[in-house]
């Protein structure tokens, strides 16, 4: 059996799936007065995003836009422009697939990391997640954290007046608007939005392997700077994008029927031909690239089924 949310970061075999898909569809918001937040999983996160802004609550305003479900976001801890669900989810509802028993998990039991928790790893495939509660802040000031959002926000001028209610929903319109320019926001009319979104994960890497990359692009005097972030315990977070466009990749790259997109180096999109195979194919060429150059390899981010 496979559990399917909204299918957004999901890539299916070219031979399907031989077995039962449940789809997970239930609906159901409920709000405290204290800003804790219970959403079944079956709820569109950009319209439970959305509500939450309605709301003045704070906490996961720059994740709109993101496709896909409630309930799959604890699994990669969904995370975007300076906020993470792990730093607001409070309680994650399940089923135990092998019993049918109920099984609660507090945020500590879900063993978050960067694009990580229990239910991507040791718990793959063991638990239906049945709804989530977030716990959000009434008063905490939105403040944008990424660079290229705090560049967007500045040059508006409506932010430095807004409220506090108006700040939440500039933001996160600003944020929507810097994922469609990248083509992350579906779009039937963009053939750049026929992706799983990005295709892979900034790699966190040692300081050693971190001063490598960093003196091949002094070397080469890359066009882009090399940027790393300190993650903690001599470990530095690196950009897969910088990593794969540095390797020789390039956007609207064409492989058999795969491509880049046009906007985003890492997004894998479907022209409208292009088989599973040469997604994953165009994949493996990619990540043989950047580990041959920088000896970094780069993970997936998209669920592979079967």
């Amino acid at each position: 059996m496979f559990v399917l949310g909204g299918g957004s970061n999901v890539l299916i075999s070219d031979d399907g799936f031989q077995g039962l898909v449940l789809q997970v569809a239930t609906q159901g918001v409920s709000f405290d007065t204290d800003g804790r937040v219970t959403a079944s999983a079956g709820v569109k996160w950009s319209e439970f995003v959305q509500s939450c802004i309605d709301r003045e609550l704070s906490g996961v305003e720059t994740l709109a836009g993101i496709p896909g479900l409630v309930g799959a976001t604890p699994i990669q801890n969904v995370g975007a422009y300076g906020q993470e669900v792990a730093n607001v989810i409070e309680v994650v509802q399940t089923i135990e697939k092998s019993t049918l028993v109920p099984r609660t998990f507090t945020a500590k039991d879900c063993r978050f990391g960067y694009r990580q928790s229990r239910f991507k790893a040791d718990d793959l495939d063991k638990f239906i997640i049945t709804s989530v509660t977030f716990r959000l802040s009434q008063t905490q000031e939105p403040e944008p954290r990424y660079e290229e959002l705090k560049a967007s926000l500045e040059a508006d001028t409506a932010w430095q007046a807004a409220t506090r209610s108006q700040r939440l929903t500039l933001l996160s319109a600003h944020v929507i608007k810097i994922r469609a320019s990248k083509g992350m926001v579906i779009d039937p009319r963009d053939p750049d939005t026929k992706s799983v979104g990005s295709f892979f994960m900034n790699p966190v890497v040692p300081q050693l392997l971190k001063e490598k990359v960093e003196g091949i692009s002094a070397a080469e005097k890359s066009s882009r700077p090399f940027v790393a972030h300190h993650v903690g315990n001599n470990l530095w977070k690196l950009s897969a994008a910088w990593l794969i466009e540095n390797s020789g990749i390039n956007k609207g790259q064409v492989f058999a029927g795969a491509r880049v997109s046009t906007k985003h180096v890492l997004a894998l999109t479907n022209p409208g031909y292009a088989s599973t195979k040469d997604i994953l194919d165009f994949a493996d060429f990619i990540t043989t690239n950047v580990e041959q150059k920088f000896g970094v390899r780069l993970e997936r981010e998209p669920v592979l089924v079967p």
